[in-house]
C-alpha cells in the first residue's frame, strides 16, 4: 500500500511538470507565429539568378568602359584624348581607334551657336554682320590642348560669304547612302593661260567617260580667245576667279592659295565636288556609283576605317614630314611627329585630285584650310619654297614646302592620324609635267 502511494505521488509530480511545459510552449507560439516557407517556382529562381548575372555583367562592362566612353554632351566635340602607340602584334586596339568606333556609332547632333561652348577671349572673333562669336584658333582634334595661333578676325566676312561658318541652312550629304543627285555633282579645275592645252586633254578624258558631266573651270588669266574656244564645250562653265574678295597675295599663283578658296567656293554651290588639276589624266576611272557605294558601305561597317567625306587618290611618293615647313605648325599643331615621317601612316597625298562631300567635317576642314590661304604666313610660312634641296623622301626634311597640299594633308592627318583612312583607289591615273 505504501509502495502504491509512492508511485501515485511520483506520477502526479511528473504530470504537473508536463502541464507546466505544455502551457509554456502554447504561450510562446501565440507570441511568435511560425514562419511559413514561401514556395518559389523554378522559373522565379532562375529569373532572379539571370538578373543578378546581368547586373554583374553590366557592372563589369561599366568598369571596362570607364576609360573609353565619354559623356554624351562631350561627344559633340573632340575629347582631350592623347593616342597611345600600341604594337600591332598586341591583340589590343589603340585608344584612338576605340574612340573612333564609339563616335561613329553615335548619331550626329546638330548644335546652334547658343549651344556651342563659349569661345576663349584670346581666340574669339565676332562677326560685324551678326555679332555672333567664332573660334579662330585651331584645336588639334585628337588633342584639343594643342591650340594654334589665332587667325586674323578680318577674315570672318570671307568665311561667312563662303558659308564655312553659320551655314545651318545648307543641305548635307548623307555618306551612308550611295545615291547622288547628278545635278549636285561637279568636276572643278583652275588654269592659267599656259595650261590651256593641259586642260583640253584632261577634259577630253572626263568627257569620254561622262559625256554629260558638267565641268566648272576657273580662269586665272585666260585670254579672250581661249575662253571663247573652251566655251564651245556645252558642259564646260568658265568663271573668272575674283581675286578682289581676298588679300592681294592670293594672286600669287605659286603659293596655291587659290586652290583652297576655290574648293570652298565650289562646295558652297555643289554638295559633291571632284577637284582635278589639268595635269592629270583619269584614264580608267572606277564607276562613280561604285565609288559612292564603297564609301556608303564603309560608313555602315564599324570595322571599316575609311569614313571620311574628303578622299584623296594620288600618292605623292614622300612623307608629310619631308616637306613640312615649321611655320605651318604654328597654326595647325600636331603631336607624335615621327608618325608623319613614314609610309605606313604619314604619307603625303596629292591635293591635285580630291573628292569632297558637303558634310560638317568637310566644312570644318575647309574653314581652316581657307583661313590658312587667307593668312599670309600660314600657307606660305617664312623661308617656304617650292624647289627642294634634295628629293623628298621620308624622315629627312627636303628643304621645301607644298603650300595648299601641305595644309590640307596636315589637317586631314590631325583628324585621322593615318592617311589610309582618306586614301582610295579610283582607277588608273597618270600625269604630265609639261605645261602647254
Amino acid at each position: 500500500m505504501i509502495t502504491r502511494g509512492r508511485h501515485v505521488f511520483i506520477y502526479g509530480i511528473i504530470s504537473f511538470f508536463l502541464l507546466i511545459l505544455l502551457f509554456y510552449k502554447a504561450d510562446q507560439t501565440s507570441r511568435y507565429p511560425p514562419i511559413t516557407p514561401v514556395q518559389t517556382s523554378t522559373s522565379e529562381e532562375s529569373g532572379f539568378l539571370e538578373t543578378h548575372e546581368n547586373l554583374k555583367k553590366r557592372r563589369s562592362l561599366e568598369d571596362v568602359t570607364k576609360e573609353i566612353v565619354v559623356p554624351k554632351q562631350i561627344q559633340l566635340v573632340e575629347t582631350p584624348l592623347v593616342p597611345v602607340e600600341i604594337s600591332l602584334a598586341q591583340n589590343i586596339q589603340a585608344p584612338e581607334k576605340i574612340r573612333f568606333k564609339f563616335l561613329q556609332t553615335t548619331k550626329e547632333s546638330k548644335t546652334t551657336t547658343s549651344e556651342s561652348p563659349s569661345v576663349d577671349n584670346s581666340c574669339e572673333c565676332i562677326s560685324s554682320r551678326t555679332r555672333k562669336s567664332y573660334d579662330f584658333c585651331y584645336r588639334n582634334p585628337k588633342n584639343p590642348s594643342l591650340i594654334g595661333k589665332k587667325f586674323n578676325c578680318s577674315y570672318v566676312s570671307a568665311l561667312e560669304d563662303l558659308k564655312l561658318i553659320d551655314s545651318s541652312e545648307q543641305s548635307l550629304v548623307d555618306m551612308t547612302k550611295a545615291e547622288r543627285n547628278e545635278k549636285d555633282v561637279i568636276f572643278v579645275s583652275a588654269i592659267s593661260s599656259n595650261h590651256f592645252g593641259n586642260f583640253k586633254e584632261m577634259y577630253a578624258t572626263i568627257k569620254r567617260h561622262w559625256p554629260m558631266q558638267k565641268m566648272l573651270l576657273y580662269s586665272l588669266d585666260l585670254s579672250g580667245s581661249q575662253i571663247e574656244t573652251l566655251g564651245k564645250e556645252p558642259s564646260v562653265e568658265i568663271r573668272k576667279f575674283d581675286y578682289s574678295k581676298y588679300p592681294e597675295y592670293v594672286q600669287n599663283w605659286a603659293e596655291y592659295r587659290f586652290k583652297a578658296l576655290l574648293l570652298a567656293e565650289a562646295i558652297k554651290e555643289y554638295s559633291n565636288v571632284w577637284w582635278i588639276d589639268s595635269h592629270f589624266r583619269w584614264l580608267q576611272p572606277k564607276p562613280l556609283n561604285q565609288f559612292y557605294g564603297e564609301i556608303a558601305t564603309c560608313f555602315g561597317n564599324v570595322d571599316c576605317d575609311k569614313k571620311s567625306s574628303v578622299m584623296m587618290f594620288v600618292n605623292s611618293t614622300h612623307s608629310n614630314f619631308a616637306v613640312l615647313t615649321e611655320g605651318l605648325l604654328d597654326y595647325f599643331p600636331t603631336f607624335g611627329i615621327d608618325t608623319l615621317k613614314y609610309n605606313d601612316k604619314g604619307l603625303q597625298l596629292s591635293a591635285a585630285f580630291v573628292y569632297l562631300a558637303r558634310t560638317p567635317f568637310t566644312l570644318e576642314m575647309l574653314k581652316w584650310h581657307s583661313l590658312c590661304a587667307l593668312e599670309e604666313k600660314c600657307m606660305k610660312p617664312p623661308k617656304a619654297k617650292l624647289k627642294c634641296d634634295i628629293i623628298p623622301a621620308w624622315d629627312v626634311y627636303a628643304g621645301c614646302f607644298r603650300y595648299d597640299q601641305s595644309s590640307i594633308n596636315l589637317l586631314m592627318f590631325n583628324s585621322f592620324r593615318n592617311h589610309n583612312h582618306y586614301f582610295m583607289d579610283v582607277g588608273s591615273i597618270t600625269r604630265t609635267y609639261n605645261h602647254y
